[in-house]
């Protein structure tokens, strides 16, 4: 895969705290294709583990994950929604707990969260975009 290519990739999975485990598989083995670091892989790992765990909380067996992964030129772009038959009351809790702000913080470059669409947006910057910049 090309990193300076712009292209998507879509992952599906229950939301349900047993599957955040596929979200961040998935967001691993991209952000390696997209040319990442292990480090950057790591943090966009848990990034990616954090945001699915808030959105995919109790009860169990209820509505769908959806994630769209967006390779940028200069790093990824990873939108996360409930979709489907979740329970209603069920959103992004508002305000985040604050070791979930901590670990978005830290591991990604910018994040976003809507908790009345049920999504958080999650930006991830590879440290060899800066040098791009230079050019």
């Amino acid at each position: 895969m090309d990193p300076t290519s712009t292209d998507s990739v879509r992952l599906t999975v229950p939301a349900a705290p047993a599957a955040v485990r596929v979200a961040r598989a998935g967001a691993a083995g991209l952000a390696t294709r997209a040319g990442f670091t292990y480090h950057e892989v790591e943090q966009l790992r848990l990034a990616v583990g954090e945001a699915a765990a808030l959105l995919a909380a109790e009860p169990e067996g209820e509505g769908t994950l959806a994630l769209t992964f967006e390779v940028e030129p200069d790093g990824l772009r990873v939108e996360l929604r409930l979709v489907g038959d979740a329970a209603p009351g069920r959103r992004v809790p508002t305000p985040l707990p604050s070791v979930a702000e901590a670990v978005l913080d830290a591991a990604t470059d910018a994040w976003h969260v809507d908790a009345g669409r049920r999504r958080v947006v999650l930006h991830k910057r590879r440290s060899d975009a800066d040098a791009d910049d230079d050019d």
